[in-house]
């Protein structure tokens, strides 16, 4: 198992680290996947793989999903990282730490917490170790799921569930056993006024004889 230690936080203490995109998030968990399977992290048994960062000669690729397009994922064992669905909850005007509005300027503070569904997909050539890779990488989310939690700005994650293995639906040369869970992560944001941007809509509307012909055109671009 890794040595804990090695998953270093972000910042000083995770207080000062918040998550401002999905895309971070997505960040977040293939650095900690790479880390987990990269040169000198302690295991036992030693891992059969090690990521590198030359895509050369790496023996095992951690990269987001959109990155599947590499050539060079026929030969080698990989690590997709993706997420699936993206949901705000309950929005909230202010939060205990800040007013929810702030007059002189008219900002409005808010809050959300969001939830997105991640898919890891461990692929091979050889179906036995794309379900040992998808085994190790299941066990290394779950096991140290607290230790994301308390350092990487993650406020919830769901059990770690590790589905069959089955041919891989983007490429069928390649095995595919799937890992799914869910991430919740708190969402701060604030707004300025938008009069003046409903102002300058709607002055253009005016211009318009028929304001359904009008923003007809523009979503078609005519």
């Amino acid at each position: 198992m890794t040595d804990p230690s090695r998953i270093a936080t972000p910042f000083e203490t995770p207080e000062k680290f918040t998550i401002s995109t999905p895309i971070v998030v997505l960040g977040i968990f293939v650095s900690l996947l790479r880390e987990r399977l990269s040169q000198g992290a302690e295991s036992t048994p030693v891992l059969p793989w090690e990521w590198v960062t030359d895509l050369k000669t790496t023996g095992v690729f951690v990269e987001a999903g959109f990155n599947e397009n590499m050539e060079a994922r026929n030969t080698r064992p990989a690590v997709w990282v993706d997420y699936l669905q993206h949901t705000f909850g309950k929005v909230s005007i202010g939060d205990q730490d800040q007013m929810p509005l702030y007059m002189p300027k008219r900002i409005e503070w808010f809050f959300s917490l969001v939830e997105m569904d991640m898919v890891v997909d461990c692929t091979s050539p050889d179906m036995g170790e794309s379900r040992l890779l998808a085994g190790y990488a299941q066990e290394f989310l779950q096991f140290c799921a607290d230790i994301i939690e308390a350092g990487f700005g993650i406020r919830s994650m769901s059990p770690i569930i590790l589905g069959r293995t089955t041919p891989y639906e983007k490429d069928r040369t390649l095995y595919n056993s799937e890992i799914q869970f869910r991430v919740g992560y708190e969402r701060r944001w604030m707004t300025f006024p938008f009069a003046s941007v409903l102002n300058g809509v709607s002055m253009k509307i005016s211009d318009s004889s028929d304001p359904e012909t009008y923003f007809r055109r523009i979503a078609l671009r005519e």
